[in-house]
């Protein structure tokens, strides 16, 4: 009996630790590091989008690099900025 609980026990802390690991969330809180990385994944996928704006995969790929980007420099826009890129963000793509 101790022997299947121990097995029990084991796979379960194994399952824990392979669960807690494999999960991660991505960094986005506002700072000049997650700023300027996000930044330039804007640039990057905004340069793939460039090259078909009919592609919707490719749009929703710079929308969530905007989206991102944008939370991560939240503190930075203010105003007319923040609705555009709210109204950006709210438009679907094509």
């Amino acid at each position: 009996m101790q022997k299947i609980f121990r097995t029990i026990v084991t796979a379960g802390a194994f399952f824990a630790v392979t669960l807690s690991l494999s999960c991660s969330d991505k960094d986005n809180s506002p700072s000049p590091v997650n700023c300027s990385k996000n930044a330039e994944k804007v640039t990057a996928a905004s340069q793939v989008w460039t090259d078909d704006l009919t592609n919707k995969a490719k749009c929703e790929a710079y929308k969530t690099a905007v989206r991102d980007f944008y939370k991560s420099c939240e503190t930075y826009y203010t105003g007319a900025a923040k609705k555009a890129i709210d109204d950006f963000l709210a438009t679907p793509c094509p």
